[in-house]
């Protein structure tokens, strides 16, 4: 037997000593009822954070969905602009139209990684 067993029962022991049968067993009834209330409220600890955690995880991929969203749009937005000065008389320089070519191309991959996004 460990020290704490040896301790355990010595307390055990100490406190049903004078006992009857009786007593003894009632007594390990209120320790079982003792430990089914204990055991009830651990697992209301559990669930609360259980359902905690799943309200954080939501929380924090609605954000970042949010935050895929405002991107694709700013995206769609700046070659948007890009195309109406396209078609406008000034057209486009080289360089604002290889940028063009490169967003869409970089919205494109961007939309194919993250699954598309529902719009």
């Amino acid at each position: 037997m460990n020290r704490e067993k040896e301790l355990l029962f010595d307390e055990l022991y100490e406190k049903t000593k004078d006992y009857g049968r009786v007593q003894f067993i009632n007594l390990l009834m209120e320790k079982e009822r003792e430990n089914q209330e204990l055991k009830k409220r651990l697992e209301k600890k559990y669930e609360k954070v259980g359902t905690l955690t799943i309200e954080l995880l939501y929380e924090e991929n609605t954000k970042l969905i949010n935050q895929q969203k405002e991107f694709i749009e700013w995206l769609e937005d700046y070659i948007d602009t890009l195309k109406t000065e396209s078609d406008s008389v000034e057209g486009l320089g080289i360089c604002e139209y290889y940028t063009l070519l490169a967003l869409e191309e970089v919205l494109s991959k961007y939309k194919e990684i993250i699954g598309g996004l529902d719009e």
